[in-house]
């Protein structure tokens, strides 16, 4: 698969090549968008973070293959000079864990996002670039065939990657990139047991840029960014979800703690947002959750009626199934999306499996002005997934401070 991308790679640089250098007559021809094509190859390692990737087990290296495809930005608006010229497009990846053959042989599809961090000088920057997308192919945990992979219990999991890297500019067409990449596989407990993976790897890729012009630094400099008056923004979050969750067997005669029963999530968040700049905005957020695991018990009991022995659930009370929790929560804005980050604490604790102290990560789509889609996994102790989440919601933005003055001023007397 590795050497398939790879010479799909060398044969879609050498089409484009080609139409560059044929004539064009520019006059006829609408101008398009910035566009480049990328080989990613990397060669890391496997973090030891449970027991079938640790001890006897250890992954002392692996290797992956990415072609991506994206979009540039022209430079010709302020938000292409304010958000570090972002870029964006999808991409195909493919890793081989070489003698580990109970994982299997993953291939994911994924969207990524970047943008510049800083630049040195025309020809060299720091850039970061984060990818999120669905992987397939996993041989996951089965108690018969594949008993020991307690990292991933589905053959389909999410792919989320994040990474920084040095761009060299070699010419026009051409550019060099060297970095290193954290990726992440989970099901965020969708599918138990769902111990992940995480991998660590540096990386070369090579990118081939096509209908793209010479910046004007002249026109640049002429771009004036709009004033932010700071303001709140209030964000609503309606989540409906599932997760599995393990059970104790002692005294229960259950055959394993993995059922395979999903319990329905459902919750809602409430953020009051501080916007001070147009790429960041912080503020407290609160979550209340229904969770159907929480207090949940399991036993297998025999039928008397044919004889056979099921595995039978009960449901914690009412009281038990819920949690509300208080969060910080930052965003990093882009054009359309935003990435953020909550570190929260459960005033009102059902789930005594989990702990009090959770972590949410997501990114943000806006659909229009105010309605956007969301991705996101909440996590406890920094790594362990209770669920993940597609969801939608909605942004209600505020007034800027000195216009709410202004209003205040008219209703009061003097």
């Amino acid at each position: 698969m590795q050497r398939t991308l790879l010479l799909l790679f060398i044969t879609l640089a050498n089409h484009f090549a080609l139409q560059a250098s044929l004539p064009v007559d520019t006059a006829a021809v609408k101008k398009k968008k910035p566009q480049f094509i990328t080989a990613n190859a990397t060669g890391g390692w496997v973090f030891p973070t449970n027991d079938f990737v640790s001890g006897k087990n250890k992954i002392p290296f692996y290797s992956s293959f990415a072609l991506k495809y994206g979009i540039s930005s022209e430079g010709d608006d302020w938000e292409d000079l304010i958000y570090g010229m972002p870029y964006y497009g999808f991409g195909i990846y493919t890793a081989n864990f070489l003698h580990k053959k109970d994982l299997g042989h993953p291939l994911s599809i994924y969207l990524f996002q970047g943008s510049t961090i800083k630049r040195f000088n025309p020809s060299l920057a720091l850039n970061y670039e984060w990818n999120l997308g669905m992987s397939f192919n996993w041989k996951p945990y089965d108690p018969f065939d594949n008993p020991e992979n307690i990292a991933l219990g589905s053959s389909t999991n999410v792919h989320v990657a994040l990474s920084s890297y040095l761009k060299w500019t070699l010419d026009r067409y051409w550019d060099l990139h060297v970095g290193v990449g954290f990726t992440h596989f989970s099901n965020g407990a969708s599918k138990l047991p769902n111990k992940g993976l995480n991998l660590v790897a540096p990386f070369i890729e090579v990118s081939y840029n096509f209908n793209c012009e010479p910046v004007d630094r002249s026109a640049k400099a002429k771009i004036k960014v709009p004033k932010l008056d700071p303001r709140i923004d209030y964000d609503i979050l309606f989540v409906a979800t599932s997760r599995q969750a393990k059970f104790d067997t002692t005294g229960t005669n259950l055959a394993s703690p993995y059922i395979d029963k999903n319990f329905k999530v459902f919750s809602l968040s409430y953020a009051t947002m501080f916007v001070k700049s147009h790429k960041y905005k912080w503020g407290p957020s609160v979550e209340v959750v229904y969770d159907e695991s929480s207090g949940a018990k399991a036993w297998r009991e025999l039928n008397p009626a044919d004889g056979n022995e099921y595995d039978r659930i009960k449901l914690g009370s009412p009281g038990e199934r819920f949690s509300v929790g208080l969060s910080l929560k930052g965003e990093m804005v882009m054009p359309r999306i935003s990435l953020f980050a909550q570190l929260g604490y459960n005033l009102l604790h059902g789930n005594k499996n989990d702990y009090r102290l959770y972590q949410i990560l997501g990114a943000k789509l806006y659909v229009t002005d105010n309605i956007f889609g969301a991705f996101g996994i909440r996590a406890a102790r920094f790594g362990k997934a209770q669920y993940l989440y597609w969801s939608i919601g909605y942004t209600l933005e505020g007034r800027p401070f000195h216009k709410k003055e202004k209003f205040i001023h008219r209703l009061l007397p003097d």
